[in-house]
């Protein structure tokens, strides 16, 4: 009998706190939403990097590269609009990247040589680089 009044109080009490609890609830699910959605695009973008990384321009051409190279970039816009609440200095660094990739791109476009498509690579790997330690960043809290 006194432990099923204990294992009664016990459920009274939860049940006052959660009570209690209620507006911060929306919260956690909101951080819930939001963490849900970072682990998401983060494993897109991990996915997009690899498929990058893994194009090889001589064998497959300039139109593998600017697919791969697409899809990346919808996949980073969106793992850094969710990512950047939690790390915006490290977002932004990275977007510096994506700029520096996009412009050997369109120079490698314009004028394909052999410099301008070392100075692509090198910038693509950077990305891939810092990219990815971002994402192994992100998903180590999912």
């Amino acid at each position: 009998m006194r432990t099923r009044a204990a294992a009664v109080g016990t459920v009274i009490l939860l049940a006052g706190l959660s009570g209690c609890s209620s507006s911060s609830d929306g919260e956690t699910a909101a951080a819930t939403s939001s963490g849900a959605a970072v682990c998401a695009s983060a494993d897109d973008l991990r996915g997009s990097l690899a498929a990058l990384g893994d194009v090889q321009v001589v064998q497959q051409g300039t139109d593998a590269l600017d697919q791969a190279w697409t899809t990346v970039q919808d996949d980073w816009a969106r793992f850094a609009d969710d990512a950047r609440a939690q790390h915006a200095d490290e977002v932004d660094g990275v977007q510096a990247d994506v700029g520096a990739v996009q412009a050997a791109v369109d120079t490698a476009r314009a004028d394909p040589n052999a410099g301008t498509l070392g100075t692509l690579a090198s910038e693509v790997r950077t990305f891939l680089q810092h990219a990815g330690a971002l994402v192994d960043e992100v998903r180590a809290t999912c």
